[in-house]
């Protein structure tokens, strides 16, 4: 930790709520909380139809309803309405400034913007936030020798550290986010577009900073977007460049001033480099023609004031991060996959990603890739996963392996926690790329709009060679990927100009941002304070808790967190751990047994409360199943679960022959379910419950469209003493699950074995690591007269979903569809690149 950084002064702050105390109307407040509303019901109405997507009339109409007449609301119309929302508590005020310009434009150039320093302090201040914030420089190692050090949140890293060196003893840092790109606000006629700049504050903690619903980005600037008159194209890029630094250098101003006086609140081109180039052009900058040519000796973009000039620290080498989403994955889809497509061919990989099984949850590309439209970043990510598996064997092995180290980049660029050795094996990789890459260019792979380009000038690509040093100054960079910022653009810019007449939308944006702030700000408010005067924290916890018990999600621990998530409307993933502690818990009878959710070393499994089918006989099962030895490895089980007790079973291990008598079991029917879901915690952080993934055995049915049946792959736990995902595969043991099951008692007999979900799996037999895509070969396990492997596993040994890649060889059969590709290969790819999950799990060391 840095000594004597972050140093509280006075506990006498002014507070979110001390500023709502401090509130015209806060007088009327204390005998109604809910002022300039009658009660709080009225608030609820009123806050209901204020964010409702409602027109003024359609408001009108609602209010003069005659059921909503008899409630006797203190506002009769809309107009009322509004003008009581403008008296509630406001944030940071929008100004509108008009930019003079020598260059004539279409229309007035007009610059909407809010007060960055109050924006910063509105998202330092807000309570939802509170225990969220880091405020202390500090250097982590993963041991007490500290031989290697890690990089996650901003304030691990190097750029932290040497900012707060050149700060007075006690000063605090505040890191400024600030995100700016174009964005539609019509797509279907006008293409209306809008500019905002969207700021941040980098103390909030990595994971409510980059989750979408934390709302932790607020629009500072409209910045605008004028049409140029002058003649040349070139020459009016460059004057919008200009205009933008120029604006971004007014809105900003504020934060400049704080970094110089110290009001921090209750390629690589250096800053000095680039400064001295631009002093050592002697053309005037109104000679535009002129400037840019001599902008070009030093690759400049022609702006001649930089925004960024007058702010102390701010070095352009250093906030200019590599960023995932544009960076890495849109350098993919541009090129990486362009390459994949002319090598292979487009209808030969249009088919083979067609063929893959579905996974529940992630898109199935049944038409293939190549003919994509309006493609997302969840799109470039979904490709991923799949295309090393995919071009291996129908690509020449140089190619495949570039191809693969740029993915590895990607994958282990995304890590939270990078350290010392994880930024050296992205060095290692980039490098395997630069000597594999000549073969793209040699198979004429890199195409221009008509013809091969010979060159490897790709901005994108040379962003990348930054990762490992940009990772050391500004700590992990999965934090600044846009994700954040451009779902923002939805509930900043897209939502709001749905509410305007569609004719000059930015002052309608900025009108309905503003009412909406307010409404937010109320509410967290009344909410605090109602909570306060009613009831201790403790009883508000429990009454939540107590109304919850059926929700699938933690128990609230504490009220702002709950509020936090109550009014963004996060989304929760249901956590099955949570449910099992529960159900653990809770003694009840009509809960079943065992239970149908339970926890299993590092992994919730979850059974539906219904199963899919009950009360059949083994043998139907297993003519359902087309599963011949279903009876005798039940027998077999129960013998090696009654030596064994508690102890995990094997897989693969040899039966006993059965000479003339057939097997006897204890029960003669079984229930069945065709899914289960298993839940991991995330690799770097057990706090974060990951969603559930679904895995299918199913028997058989053309009907649904699966004549050969559904089953997935799973990881078996074969050795106790191995944990997944942080052993990666060793003690565990790859399978295709093929029935889950529960034996079911004879009629008034007692239960005599242990009681248990159990699963019926085929084995795959773990080969060597393929030296070009760096992924397991698998084959199936088969007996000496062909027939597969089958054993029985309790369904407690289960750990994670495995997604397995058909080899298919230079030129997949065409026989082959979705619904039996799986079915009909002996060979697989152990599939790495699926998530990150397990590509981390299993790229340990």
């Amino acid at each position: 930790m840095y000594e004597g950084a972050g140093t509280c002064y006075a506990r006498d702050g002014v507070t979110f709520l001390d500023l709502f105390d401090a509130d015209e109307y806060a007088e009327r407040r204390k005998e109604n909380l809910f002022y300039p509303f009658a009660s709080r019901e009225e608030w609820e109405v009123a806050d209901f139809l204020l964010r409702s997507p409602l027109s003024m009339a359609a408001i009108n109409q609602f209010l003069g309803l005659p059921m909503i007449l008899r409630l006797k609301l203190s506002f009769r119309n809309a107009k009322e309405l509004r003008s009581r929302a403008e008296m509630l508590p406001k944030g940071p005020s929008w100004k509108c400034q008009t930019i003079p310009s020598l260059n004539p434009t279409k229309s007035p150039i007009r610059l909407f913007w809010r007060d960055p320093v109050e924006c910063l302090e509105s998202l330092f201040s807000n309570p939802l936030f509170h225990d969220q914030l880091d405020f202390v420089p500090r250097r982590v190692y993963t041991t007490s020798a500290r031989l290697l050090r890690v990089y996650s949140e901003w304030l691990t890293s190097d750029s932290a550290w040497e900012i707060q060196d050149q700060l007075p003893r006690g000063a605090t840092v505040l890191g400024t986010v600030l995100s700016s790109d174009k964005t539609n606000i019509t797509n279907m006629t006008g293409a209306r577009l809008a500019h905002p700049l969207l700021l941040g504050l980098a103390n909030i903690r990595m994971s409510t900073r980059t989750k979408l619903s934390s709302r932790a980005f607020l629009l500072t600037a409209l910045l605008p977007i004028p049409e140029y008159l002058y003649p040349k194209q070139r020459m009016r890029g460059m004057l919008e460049d200009r205009l933008m630094h120029e604006c971004l250098s007014i809105v900003l101003k504020p934060l400049m001033i704080a970094a110089e006086i110290g009001i921090m609140m209750s390629d690589p081109r250096t800053r000095s480099i680039t400064l001295e180039q631009l002093d050592s052009i002697t053309v005037d900058p109104d000679d535009l023609e002129a400037y840019f040519q001599a902008c070009e000796e030093y690759r400049l973009n022609g702006v001649h004031s930089p925004f960024w000039k007058d702010w102390p620290l701010a070095d352009p080498s250093v906030f200019l991060t590599p960023e995932p989403l544009h960076h890495w994955h849109k350098e993919f889809y541009d090129h990486d996959l362009q390459w994949c497509l002319i090598v292979v061919g487009a209808q030969e990989l249009d088919f083979r990603i067609s063929i893959l099984q579905p996974t529940v949850g992630y898109r199935h590309f049944h038409g293939g890739i190549s003919k994509l439209k309006q493609v997302t970043g969840r799109v470039h990510r979904d490709i991923q996963r799949y295309i090393i598996g995919l071009i291996a064997g129908a690509a020449p092995r140089q190619f495949v392996v570039a191809i693969r180290a740029l993915m590895d980049v990607r994958y282990m660029a995304q890590s939270p926690s990078p350290d010392e050795n994880l930024l050296a094996r992205i060095d290692r990789s980039l490098s395997i790329f630069h000597k594999n890459k000549d073969i793209i260019l040699s198979l004429g792979a890199r195409m221009g709009t008509k013809k091969p380009i010979d060159n490897w000038f790709i901005p994108k690509l040379e962003l990348m060679q930054s990762i490992t040093a940009s990772s050391r100054k500004v700590g992990a960079l999965i934090q600044w990927s846009a994700d954040t910022t451009e779902h923002a653009h939805i509930s900043e810019i897209k939502d709001p100009a749905r509410h305007t007449n569609n004719n000059d939308y930015d002052p309608q944006i900025c009108r309905h941002l503003d009412h909406q702030e307010k409404l937010r700000r109320f509410a967290i408010a009344t909410a605090l304070k109602s909570s306060c005067a009613h009831s201790n924290s403790e009883e508000f916890l429990e009454d939540e808790v107590d109304e919850e018990d059926d929700e699938d999600c933690d128990e609230v621990t504490d009220l702002r967190t709950a509020l936090l998530e109550e009014l963004n409307h996060t989304h929760i993933t249901t956590n099955y751990f949570s449910k099992a502690r529960q159900l653990v818990a809770t003694r009840r009878d009509n809960i079943p047994h065992p239970p149908r959710t339970f926890v299993a070393a590092s992994t919730a499994i979850h059974l539906n409360f219904s199963p899919t089918r009950t009360g059949l006989k083994i043998d139907e099962v297993a003519d359902d199943f087309n599963i011949p030895d279903l009876r005798q490895v039940l027998s077999d089980f129960l013998q090696c679960d009654t030596r064994n007790g508690e102890a995990g079973h094997g897989l693969g291990v040899p039966r006993r022959s059965l000479i003339d008598r057939p097997s006897t079991l204890p029960f003669e029917r079984i229930q069945v379910w065709h899914v289960v879901r298993l839940q991991q915690v995330s690799f770097h952080d057990a706090s974060v419950v990951l969603p559930a993934q679904t895995v299918h055995a199913s028997p058989p049915s053309p009907v649904s469209g699966w004549p050969k049946g559904r089953q997935d792959a799973v990881l078996v736990n074969v050795d106790q003493a191995y944990d997944w995902p942080k052993s990666g595969l060793m003690g565990h043991q790859v399978c295709e699950l093929q029935l889950i099951m529960r034996p079911v008692p004879r009629r008034r007999s007692r239960i005599t074995w242990h009681d248990q979900y159990l699963c019926y799996v085929h084995s795959f037999k773990m080969g060597a690591i393929d030296p070009v895509t760096e992924m397991h070969v698998l084959k199936r396990a088969k007996h000496a007269n062909g027939a597969p492997v089958g054993d029985i596993v309790p369904l407690g040994q289960l750990r994670a979903f495995i997604h397995i890649i058909p080899q298919l060889g230079p030129v997949a059969d065409a026989r082959l569809t979705k619904a039996n590709s799986t079915h009909y290969h002996s060979s697989f790819f152990l599939n790495k690149y699926f998530d990150k999950q397990i590509y981390d799990a299993l790229s340990q060391g």
